[in-house]
C-alpha cells in the first residue's frame, strides 16, 4: 500500500466534493462499487450508475435547503492489506440556509492497482444519522 497516493487519493476525492460535480466524486469509484447505508446496501455496476446515483444524492442537498459546501475536514488512511485500505473521511457542512453545521465520517474501501486506484465500497450511516436527526425528510426532498 502506497500511503503517500492513498493520501493523495482522500484529498483528491475532497477536491471533488467541493466541485460538487457528480461526475468528479463518481470518477473515485471502481465498478461494481457498493454503498452501505445504515442497512441499505446499493450496487452500482458502471460509471452512468454511480453518476447518477450522487447527482440525485447532490440535489437532495440542494432542495433541501442545505447546499454543497461540504469540504474534506480530515482523513486518515488505515492499510489492511498490500493493495487495500480503509479510509477514514470526516466531512463538514457548511448549511446554506443559515443552520449551524456539523461534521460525520464516512468510511470508504480503497484498492490500489499497479499505476490506479479506485474506492470499492461506503460505509455512509453515519452520514445519513446526522442528516436525518436534523432533517428528517431529507430523503424525501
Amino acid at each position: 500500500m502506497d500511503l503517500d497516493r492513498a493520501n493523495q487519493f482522500c484529498r483528491s476525492y475532497g477536491e471533488a466534493m467541493a466541485s460538487g460535480g457528480a461526475s468528479a466524486l463518481s470518477g473515485h469509484y471502481g465498478f461494481p462499487y457498493v454503498s452501505f447505508t445504515g442497512g441499505h446496501v446499493s450496487t452500482f455496476q458502471n460509471a452512468d450508475e454511480a453518476k447518477a446515483a450522487v447527482q440525485a444524492h447532490l440535489d437532495r442537498f440542494q432542495r433541501s435547503g442545505l447546499g454543497l459546501d461540504i469540504r474534506l475536514a480530515a482523513h486518515r488512511v488505515e492499510p489492511v492489506s498490500p493493495t487495500g485500505a480503509l479510509c477514514h473521511i470526516r466531512w463538514k457542512i457548511h448549511p446554506k440556509n443559515g443552520a449551524q453545521g456539523w461534521a460525520w465520517d464516512n468510511v470508504y474501501g480503497l484498492r490500489q492497482t499497479g499505476e490506479t486506484q479506485h474506492f470499492e465500497f461506503n460505509v455512509s450511516d453515519n452520514e445519513f444519522g446526522e442528516l436525518l436527526a436534523r432533517y428528517p425528510d431529507f430523503m424525501s426532498a
